[in-house]
């Protein structure tokens, strides 16, 4: 009998302690990461620049070669976080280029961020397409 009751409060620790976990708030730039087939994607978190504007960057780099201002609005996106996704046209954005890497202001897509987060971005760039998980760079 004690057994069985030692066995069932050890369980229901064990059971407490896997579904409890603990998120780590951001406090300093971090940047999510994520390569696919034909992009690399960071998307850069500035706790300072989202508290201040509610915004924050995001630079995508086309593998292959470089892409003129021309070429903006041949790229959809779709950004997802936890609580929200934001979908758009590069060359209806604010834009930044410098070769082959854009970069964008989006509005965060969680409305707290923490380091476990991750992120998940589609891009569509004539009939190429790639879907690319985003996660904290160490």
């Amino acid at each position: 009998m004690k057994l069985r009751m030692l066995f069932g409060i050890f369980l229901i620790l064990s059971l407490t302690a896997c579904s409890s976990t603990k998120q780590t708030d951001i406090t300093d730039e971090v940047i999510f990461y994520g390569e696919g087939e034909h992009w690399k994607v960071k998307y850069i978190y500035n706790p300072e620049l989202y508290d201040e504007k509610k915004v924050n960057w995001v630079e995508i780099e086309w593998k292959d070669l470089e892409l003129s201002h021309g070429d903006l609005h041949n790229i959809d996106i779709k950004f997802e976080g936890r609580d929200g996704l934001i979908t758009g046209n590069i060359g209806d954005m604010v834009t930044k280029i410098n070769g082959s890497v854009i970069s964008f202001l989006v509005g965060t897509v969680n409305n707290d961020t923490y380091k476990e987060d991750e992120y998940k971005i589609k891009i569509k760039f004539n009939d190429e397409q790639d879907v690319i998980r985003l996660q904290l760079l160490n």
